[in-house]
């Protein structure tokens, strides 16, 4: 049978997912265990801050210009024609309420006045999209069999009385597995400006009929000016609050297109892709102007404002396990939160 389709790797097209049968069971388990975190977390806080990412440095205003003379492989969604979008950027910490404490670290961009209907059952008429991002290139968890575990690490640290701020409770629960030490890498980041760092999506999207990655890479042309010295617990809302006051800031967005189902695979966001294989391409530039951000109002309207990756267009369908519990975990956890919150849930307009 050498050389028989037996004896040959399974075939998987371009962007296909492959749902385990026991997933949806396993997901629910997720969102069982982020609700009783978040329980948690509602008797301490208030107003009742996220359940990931509660940490808001900013949110700021910028524009999404999309590149002109795209290739046709990468002309879908919102990459469809040359076109300048308003958008939204919140800049976040992955757990921890101190910037001098290593992290994670997000940036969560929100196209407005995006045409066309979303994904979101509940919000097929928004007209919004959304690329959320950590500054870490993979996941650190595979699928959602292998994310129960860490979930219920996470349910025990909440039960201990110990909800982390950080990494540090769970790097003491986790064993020296593959997970731990992706969960270090993840946040283990010490930056001086939430404008001098890259973010990745981890986890692939639909490109069309392909998959994509996508990632937000700072324009250091001229370069960035280096930061005041802070030894605040809020440095790096000090740090983004005081290059926006002197001089704007530009990202260039990038995608990473899908080239081999097997080497770069959907339903395992531990896997890099190769870039020599696939490298990054430029399709559009953030352009985040001069401005001030910080008054009570502004605060205020970021922490109100929900970010999923589920807020998209059929052209840019979030893909593979991870995804598909994080559609679950954010509509129950933002919901929740703006009930707590007297807050009601809705996509902002252009």
């Amino acid at each position: 049978m050498n050389g028989s389709m037996q004896d040959s790797p399974l075939r998987v097209a371009l962007g296909a997912e492959a749902v385990p049968a026991a997933e949806q069971a396993e997901i629910d388990k997720i969102v069982d265990i982020s609700r009783y975190v978040q329980e948690q977390v509602d008797r301490k806080l208030e107003p009742v801050p996220r359940g990931q990412h509660a940490k808001q440095h900013g949110c700021v205003r910028a524009e999404f210009i999309v590149e002109p003379n795209l290739p046709e492989a990468l002309r879908h969604g919102v990459f469809r024609e040359p076109r300048i979008y308003h958008a939204l950027i919140r800049f976040s910490n992955g757990r921890s309420w101190d910037d001098r404490k290593p992290d994670a670290h997000g940036m969560a961009v929100k196209l407005l006045g995006v045409e066309g209907e979303k994904v979101l059952e509940s919000e097929k008429d928004a007209r919004t999209q959304d690329f959320v991002m950590i500054d870490n290139p993979v996941f650190f968890a595979k699928d959602v069999a292998d994310f129960v575990p860490l979930m219920e690490d996470f349910r025990r640290v909440a039960t201990g009385g110990i909800l982390s701020k950080s990494f540090t409770a769970l790097k003491i629960l986790l064993s020296p597995n593959y997970k731990f030490r992706l969960l270090r890498a993840a946040g283990n980041k010490w930056p001086d400006s939430p404008l001098s760092i890259q973010y990745w999506s981890t986890t692939p999207s639909k490109l069309g009929p392909g998959a994509m990655k996508f990632s937000a890479r700072p324009d250091l042309a001229g370069g960035i000016p280096a930061p005041p010295a802070s030894s605040s617990k809020d440095k790096l809302r000090l740090a983004l609050s005081a290059r926006l006051q002197e001089r704007e800031a530009r990202f260039d967005f990038l995608v990473q297109i899908q080239t081999d189902p097997v080497a770069m695979p959907v339903e395992d966001p531990t896997v890099p892709w190769d870039e020599t294989a696939s490298p990054f391409i430029k399709v559009a530039t953030i352009r985040i102007p001069v401005q001030a951000f910080e008054s009570a109002e502004q605060m205020s309207f970021g922490e109100n404002l929900s970010f999923t990756p589920w807020h998209a267009l059929a052209e840019h369908r979030p893909l593979g396990g991870i995804n598909r519990a994080r559609k679950k975990v954010y509509e129950a956890i933002s919901r929740r939160r703006h009930e707590l919150n007297g807050v009601t849930m809705h996509e902002p307009t252009d």
